[in-house]
């Protein structure tokens, strides 16, 4: 997947690197949100939509960076990629479907 086992290997960084680089990631992220939705304090950064899918692309490679460091083989990582989003999205979706099913 977009060379993300390769990238990583090629890349000296540390765990504990990459996991300080995901959370300054967030905080891109989490400033462009703030800015598009005019939150008080943050609408005079003038960021627009495009801005908050790049910093989510930023935050999703690193992560996938981190999973990828975690793992032995591009063939784990990709299982495990596969198997983790399959399980976490399920849960997520049961409870999609329990917040629908309370509101009925």
């Amino acid at each position: 997947m977009f060379q993300i086992f390769e990238l990583t290997q090629d890349d000296p960084k540390t765990l504990q690197e990459r996991t300080l680089k995901l959370s300054e990631e967030a905080g891109e992220l989490a400033q462009a949100v703030l800015s598009v939705t005019k939150a008080p304090g943050s609408a005079y950064k003038n960021r627009s939509i495009e801005d908050v899918r790049e910093e989510a692309v930023d935050a999703t490679i690193v992560a996938l960076s981190i999973l990828a460091q975690a793992c032995s083989s591009r063939s784990e990582f990709e299982s495990e990629l596969e198997r983790l989003m399959s399980e976490k999205c399920g849960k997520w979706r049961e409870k999609v479907l329990e917040q629908e099913a309370s509101t009925e």
